[in-house]
């Protein structure tokens, strides 16, 4: 999760109340795969109690969550589907198209770029860069791998907003530092390294071994109880 939290937005519908957590964040992005999905299949409406049971937390986690986004529930009938959809949408930032670099032609940016739910999602790979010289010039899933020096050329010419970090640890924090450098507002890094970054510029790192660790604890906790 970004080190931004954001805060609820003052409708005239929710009282600006205390900063939006990361959990109920986190809980905004599950909500809406389970409701976009459930739109697609034709269901109109939905209740606190449905969404509730597909994230396994209780209906007044789910009510309190939604809240920050206003009156949109009715009493009696639940949410409708597609109303909800756009309030999510807005509040998580992803009702427009954002645009995305992508540092480390590995075996991880191949994976990413092949994955078709970011384009769905209105997530654009516009750009690759590598130090590899062997890399250099190469294409990619439709994109040409440019050299680490042309970085903020690119990312002009381009408009991106967003960097992905998928190199080494030893060299995440200078290619972060490039990136930032060259005018990236977001970065979701993927190296096992605490980044440094200014202020202005939100991070997201995804350690995919500390997840494994908490997966591997949920399940000798399991066992052992």
């Amino acid at each position: 999760m970004s080190k931004h939290e954001a805060v609820p937005a003052n409708n005239g519908n929710a009282a600006p109340e205390a900063k939006l957590s990361r959990a109920s964040v986190q809980r905004f992005s599950l909500y809406l795969r389970h409701l976009e999905r459930w739109n697609a299949e034709g269901l109109q409406v939905v209740s606190s109690s449905q969404l509730g049971e597909a994230l396994g937390i209780n209906d007044a986690q789910v009510r309190k969550d939604l809240a920050y986004l206003g009156n949109l529930g009715q009493p009696g009938i639940g949410y409708y589907t597609q109303e909800l959809i756009t309030a999510l949408r807005h509040r998580l930032g992803v009702d427009r198209a954002w645009t995305a670099v992508v540092v480390g032609v590995g075996n991880l940016a191949r994976a990413l770029l092949r994955y078709r739910g970011f384009g769905e999602q209105g997530f654009k790979f516009v750009a690759l860069f590598d130090a590899d010289i062997r890399k250099i010039g190469q294409a990619v899933e439709g994109l040409t791998v440019h050299a680490m020096d042309d970085v903020s050329s690119v990312v002009r010419a381009t408009q991106a907003e967003l960097g992905v970090v998928a190199v080494p640890a030893e060299n995440a924090q200078s290619v972060a530092d490039s990136l930032v450098a060259a005018g990236i507002k977001g970065i979701l890094n993927f190296a096992p390294v605490t980044l440094r970054l200014p202020g202005a510029v939100s991070l997201v790192t995804v350690d995919l071994a500390v997840q494994l660790e908490q997966l591997a604890f949920l399940v000798h906790l399991a066992q052992n109880e």
